[in-house]
């Protein structure tokens, strides 16, 4: 298979990444062209979006294989379209598990406290993903800063500062 045959997949409206998982393993000109796709930033939403979830995939079962990306990566955390933004966070969150060059360290307040500039949706994935960066690095600094920010805190309305709320503390705890 090669990456015209997944491109076509694209423009369905219930993209399955598993059919592709393997080929963007097995094939670097395949999984090339996906990451790019997604740090190009121009791409239309199925491009980029379908090739995110079988990189994202890759970086889950073979996280080396993304991990010459960071830079690229994590490039788009300033990109104005806030699903870039998601993408860069949850994709450096896959690859903290071999983040043996400590690349993470030069990042980590930025990352952490990304989410105070997001709306709630976006907000929720990455307290998700700065949950489970926990488990790979300290993070204990950042979270209080992130927590204890009432200035931020007080753009939320009362039913988003439940959720956030139960978010946070759940975060703390962690």
């Amino acid at each position: 298979m090669d990456y015209q045959e997944i491109a076509r997949h694209f423009q369905t409206t219930s993209f399955d990444p598993q059919p592709f998982v393997q080929t963007a393993i097995d094939d670097r000109k395949v999984r090339e062209k996906l990451v790019e796709n997604i740090v190009d930033g121009q791409n239309h939403i199925n491009e980029y979006f379908n090739s995110y979830l079988i990189i994202k995939e890759v970086a889950v079962k073979n996280p080396e294989l993304i991990y010459d990306e960071w830079e690229r990566i994590w490039a788009l955390h300033t990109h104005k379209n806030s699903y870039h933004r998601w993408i860069a966070h949850d994709l450096i969150t896959q690859l903290l598990v071999i983040d043996h060059e400590d690349k993470f360290e030069a990042i980590k307040q930025e990352y952490v406290l990304l989410p105070k500039e997001e709306k709630i949706s976006n907000f929720l994935k990455m307290i998700e993903n700065i949950k489970e960066a926990s488990r790979h690095k300290d993070l204990q600094h950042e979270k209080k800063r992130l927590l204890t920010d009432q200035v931020w805190l007080s753009n939320f309305n009362e039913k988003q500062m439940k959720r956030i709320d139960k978010v946070l503390q759940t975060l703390l705890t962690e």
